[in-house]
């Protein structure tokens, strides 16, 4: 469907060079009305799941020429896939161009599409340190995106984030090492644009580990310039050097320390055109987060956001709800545009951008010998099972790395003669973790107190308690121990990483991060390794 559409609009791209493409983009750009021109400026969202009258309408009037869907628009794999199909012919029947047709699709708790098993999150993967991993992850993304008609992921989070902290990106960042998030989200980046996927890299210039969230609020980043570039814009410059087939979404803080007029990223020419494109020579596209946050709507109203996000540098500006503001922010931009307040010129450049990355994403046709990724109503395979299981893997085994030397006399038993027991509120973790062997399971219920902990372990015999903690209930129940009960606990956090900021006091702290359905079956397959090395030895098998 795309290659056709596309071939339809620039005849003879396919084929063409990059000269050859800029002439046939600069002959659409002059053809193309100031409504046209306008609507290709915005990325919206609707509330259906299918196209209605209303929406149809809309597209026929704004022409808008990207789409964003959450979890609202989804029903199942195949009712999306038809969905995008529709997106894309009323789009070319009432602009003669295809559409952007994004998703944020980054992993763990940001999934919105069924997929099988569940995306790890991006703290899973970067604790693999693994660039050829994170990569494999995001070119599987990027085939299931395709399988169902998306051409964009708002994809990776750049923003470097202590993992342990209160921050309100959390486990969405790849880690606090600058390099390590440059390395693993430039690969992930290319494992996208391997399946013509357009990465979306956020929050430009980052948010750091700030805990407030610019969705509920303004927020000001307070980041001191030289750490910025210690820092912040390390991940940023890595994925600059990706070329011109990718977009930046701006963050929508405040950073006096780069712009001294206190405008939110989004709005700041200092920051969104002097940094990004000057300084870091980056080539892509640039878009706003959705200006009907509080970070942005308690600054400006959305239309008049709109347009000062333009002219400050971005060219795709985000209004993900109600058609009545975003029809306002179209005919205000238009009115801009037609009065001179918006220069031509500038949209113009921004319209050669947009539609030099669209003939790039659009230029798609699947592998006729690929089997269908659509399982039922979700989208799964072998090669990303497999990915995900390594992935898996690899986290456990870096989490197993010991942070120092045991002790020279450090005594041990062996493994075999430990009696093991498993706790947890997560059934999948118990059944996987057992997997038919007989041993003392406690499922952890919401009544289930400290004591009644302690006193099934004593009962049980358990020398050896792995305890899969799902998130802050389980943490209260486990935490209330006494000391000689934490001493047998390996604690497996399946949650976020601040629940066990530090391992004092227990056997063991292994962070997954992420509640896979197989996690269990994962810790009981190292469960020698993971019980000689808490007793002083390290010993992990390839």
């Amino acid at each position: 469907m795309s290659i056709s559409l596309l071939i339809l609009v620039f005849p003879h791209l396919v084929l063409a060079g990059p000269d050859k493409i800029s002439k046939i983009i600069d002959k659409k750009i002059a053809q193309m009305t100031p409504e046209e021109k306008v609507g290709q400026l915005f990325i919206v969202g609707f509330p259906y799941t299918e196209i209605t009258p209303e929406l149809e309408s809309f597209i026929e009037k704004h022409k808008p020429g990207s789409f964003l869907l959450f979890k609202r628009n989804i029903t199942s794999a195949t009712q999306i896939r038809d969905l995008n199909l529709n997106l894309y012919k009323a789009s070319y029947k009432h602009s003669k161009l295809p559409p952007f047709i994004a998703i944020d699709q980054e992993g763990g708790a940001v999934s919105r599409l069924p997929i099988t098993p569940a995306p790890p999150n991006a703290l899973a993967i970067g604790q693999t340190q693994s660039p050829l991993l994170a990569e494999e992850m995001g070119h599987q993304t990027g085939l299931f995106l395709r399988e169902v008609g998306f051409n964009m992921n708002l994809a990776p989070v750049l923003d470097v984030v202590d993992p342990y902290s209160t921050s309100f990106i959390g486990v969405r960042s790849f880690g606090s090492d600058p390099e390590l998030v440059r390395d693993i989200g430039v690969a992930y980046s290319k494992g996208l644009l391997r399946a013509r996927v357009i990465p979306t890299a956020k929050h430009f210039p980052g948010t750091g580990s700030l805990n407030q969230d610019p969705h509920v609020t303004v927020v000001e980043n307070k980041t001191s310039l030289d750490l910025f570039k210690k820092r912040d814009l390390v991940p940023f410059i890595g994925y600059s050097k990706l070329g011109q087939n990718i977009a930046v979404m701006m963050s929508h803080l405040i950073y006096p320390e780069l712009d001294s007029s206190r405008e939110p990223a989004s709005f700041s020419s200092k920051i969104a055109s002097n940094l990004l494109r000057d300084d870091l020579k980056y080539r892509g596209l640039v878009m706003t987060d959705d200006l009907q946050m509080q970070g942005s709507k308690q600054v400006l109203r959305p239309e008049a956001a709109a347009l000062k996000a333009l002219k400050s540098g971005s060219d795709i500006v985000m209004l993900t709800w109600s058609f009545s503001d975003q029809g306002k922010a179209f005919e205000y931009v238009l009115g801009a545009l037609q009065s001179g307040d918006l220069s031509v010129d500038d949209v113009d450049s921004k319209l050669r951008r947009i539609l030099r990355v669209k003939a790039f994403a659009n230029v798609y046709r699947k592998d006729p010998k690929a089997p269908s990724l659509l399982s039922g109503n979700s989208l799964t395979s072998a090669d990303y099972a497999s990915i995900e299981d390594e992935v898996l893997s690899q986290n456990l085994k870096t989490s197993l790395i010991p942070r120092s030397l045991p002790p020279a006399k450090a005594q041990r038993k062996p493994a075999a003669v430990e009696k093991v027991c498993a706790a947890s509120p997560s059934t999948d973790f118990l059944n996987s973790f057992s997997a038919g062997t007989k041993m003392p399971l406690l499922h952890l219920q919401t009544r289930t107190g400290s004591g009644d902990i302690s006193s099934w372990s004593k009962k049980s015999h358990c020398t050896a308690l792995f305890v899969g903690v799902t998130g802050p209930r389980t943490a209260r129940q486990i935490r209330g121990l006494s000391p000689d009960d934490k001493a047998k606990l390996i604690v497996v956090n399946l949650g976020a990483p601040r629940l066990f900021p530090r391992s004092r006091g227990y056997r063991q702290v292994i962070q997954l991060y992420f509640n896979h359905k197989d996690a269990g079956k994962k810790i009981a397959q190292f469960r020698e390794e993971i019980l000689q090395s808490s007793q002083g030895t390290f010993a992990l098998k390839n």
